[in-house]
């Protein structure tokens, strides 16, 4: 990285922080860590080092002007060393730049991270968004957000498909109760051809459902995210739509209320919902009134595009 020596303001370039020595007036200095508000400081001046080396007197023996003559090389060498070992420990960022658990899951283990993302998520979702935007190497997706989408999907699929088909096990029951409907208005519902892909769709073969189970997590998420980001854009926000796309992933882990039938759909509906709020408020540095103008948004959109069967 590029900094200054503190001691003669010459531009220098160093692998990374701790101790080294300036090329130019030999200063040893300590490169602090940006990330860590850490200021450089000069651990010895030219004019200490000098003083140093020349303070041996005339009567000291011969083995004591070699190691007085070897300070520089003893100084290198303990400078390398340090630099060895701080290379060797994983970095851990603090503060403002921690990210989320799910962040460091290389550090804390895959089960930790797992764990603590869904305690934070759900017990200070202001903290964890916020911790969320100022990571310092958010990917893109977070792998969190797929394996919640997909067992968001999974649940419901198994629910709809168990309710439909005790309801309706061969097409005759199916086409008779859409017939009542029907003569209600719903004209769409007397058309045959129409009530079999409808019937069909309910009794998927393997590979069809397999194929669906695969691809509707990630289209949520991708979906939810473009929702959530053109809601904060017509609203005056700037925020760029990688952000949305994690904030997307990580509410996905509301749809495991799922796993109870309708009344799971709805909780895990609620609890998304307060999490745009929330997420959209830190997100785009949004007053209240326009965090929800956003989190109005994505309700619409989420009723309109489930009456499409698209989430």
């Amino acid at each position: 990285m590029i900094t200054e020596c503190p001691s003669c303001k010459k531009t220098i370039s160093v692998v990374k922080t701790g101790v080294s020595v300036c090329p130019k007036c030999g200063a040893v200095v300590h490169i602090g860590d940006p990330l860590k508000d850490e200021e450089s400081r000069v651990v010895k001046t030219p004019a200490q080092l000098k003083s140093e080396a020349a303070g041996v007197k005339s009567s000291e023996k011969d083995e004591d002007l070699k190691e007085k003559s070897g300070f520089f090389e003893k100084l290198q060498e303990m400078a390398h060393n340090e630099e060895v070992h701080e290379k060797k420990q994983p970095r851990k960022y603090t503060g403002l730049f921690k990210g989320t658990p799910w962040d460091n899951w290389r550090t804390i283990g895959f089960g930790e991270a797992f764990y603590r993302t869904t305690v934070e998520i759900f017990k200070r979702p202001s903290g964890f968004f916020k911790d969320m935007k100022y990571a310092v190497r958010p990917g893109l997706i977070p792998i969190y957000g797929l394996i919640a989408a997909f067992l968001t999907t999974l649940f419901q699929t198994y629910w709809i498909l168990r309710i439909f088909q005790s309801l309706y096990p061969d097409f005759q029951t199916f086409s008779k109760a859409m017939e009542g409907l029907a003569a209600t208005g719903f004209a769409v519902l007397g058309n045959e051809e129409r009530l079999k892909l409808v019937f069909n769709a309910m009794y998927p073969d393997a590979p069809a459902l397999f194929f669906q189970l695969l691809i509707s997590p990630f289209m949520s998420i991708v979906i939810t995210a473009f929702i959530l980001h053109l809601g904060s854009v017509l609203l005056g926000a700037k925020t760029r739509l990688n952000h949305f796309y994690r904030m997307s992933g990580f509410i996905m882990i509301t749809g495991v209320f799922s796993i109870v039938p309708v009344l799971g759909n709805l909780a895990g509906f609620v609890w998304r919902s307060v999490f745009v709020f929330k997420g959209s408020k830190v997100l785009n540095n949004f007053t209240n009134a326009k965090a929800y103008g956003v989190t109005a948004f994505y309700v619409v959109m989420q009723i309109i595009f489930s009456a499409m069967g698209i989430l």
